[in-house]
């Protein structure tokens, strides 16, 4: 089985990513239900421990949760919080 862990990234590159990604259809948001689950489940996200990282990490707001599938360098799953201005990453590990 493969393990993960949660990593921080800079919360100003991923709103620009998450902005190109919104442009060229390449964001998912938690709010799409089935496109968001069906994200999760191929690349074996544990969606719910991330949210979770993000609520322990972010004091001032509620974590929001993206993942970015464009094929580059910023695919993944996040979790961030605008608030805070502070942003996670998923990263699995084979």
């Amino acid at each position: 089985m493969a393990h993960a862990k949660v990593v921080e990234v800079d919360y100003y590159q991923l709103q620009d990513n998450l902005k190109a990604a919104a442009n060229a259809n390449g964001l998912i948001e938690k709010s799409d239900n089935e496109k968001w689950k069906a994200y999760i489940t191929e690349h074996k996200i544990q969606d719910v421990k991330l949210e979770a990282f993000g609520k322990v990490k972010f004091m001032a707001g509620k974590p929001r949760m993206a993942a970015i599938d464009m094929g580059g360098n910023w695919d993944g799953c996040y979790t961030y919080s605008n608030e805070d201005q502070a942003a996670l990453k998923w990263v699995s590990q084979d």
